[in-house]
């Protein structure tokens, strides 16, 4: 609308007119306001961290991924037990477990029923952010089905829990601890055993 147009608006309409504009000024500096607040920050940190860990499991299973990435520098990785400090030793425990899942898969019978899948499933993710510092608690379980037409079964599942920190705008795992309820390795026993709980 231009100004020549504004000028020929009757009295009463000019008024609803700048009523208007008042109010969706003074409603955009609210909105403004309002996702700068503590909550709506607290809520899209909640949300980046969800995000985090689903992307983190997503890679579980996968060969050689590099999770030392998503942990700060001297971050602590404890799985039953056995404890990893800083990426490198966070990567090298990684390598070290799927050893056995890394190796090439056995030549198939081309009549046999293409290979299933193995996944990692979330549960009853919980998050609780305090500032520039949050803890994430789970549920966790691997499944696999043999073949495509085999049914799925669960191989390993446990609890998880673990503390990030906000760095330059990013979150990172400070310390996460993966214990096992049941499917654990038989050669992480020991170390489950020895484990701080």
């Amino acid at each position: 609308m231009n100004i020549k147009t504004i000028n020929r608006l009757p009295g009463f309409l000019m008024l609803s007119f700048l009523t208007l504009v008042c109010f969706v000024s003074g409603a955009k500096a609210q909105v403004a306001s309002a996702a700068q607040s503590p909550q709506v920050t607290a809520l899209i940190d909640r949300a980046t961290i969800e995000n985090l860990m689903v992307d983190y499991y997503s890679h579980i299973g996968n060969g050689s991924f590099n999770f030392g990435q998503y942990f700060v520098k001297d971050g602590v990785l404890d799985v039953n037990g056995i404890v990893a400090k800083g990426a490198e030793e966070i990567k090298a425990l990684y390598v070290s477990a799927s050893i056995g899942a890394a190796a090439a898969p056995p030549k198939q019978d081309p009549k046999a029923p293409p290979r299933g899948m193995f996944i990692m499933q979330l549960t009853n993710l919980k998050v609780e952010v305090t500032g520039d510092t949050a803890t994430a608690d789970m549920f966790w379980s691997s499944v696999e089905s043999k073949t495509l037409i085999s049914p799925p079964s669960v191989t390993e599942y446990g609890r998880d829990h673990t503390e990030l920190v906000k760095q330059n705008g990013h979150w990172l795992i400070k310390h996460r601890v993966v214990t096992s309820g049941g499917g654990m390795p038989e050669g992480e026993l020991q170390s489950y055993r020895n484990m701080k709980r």
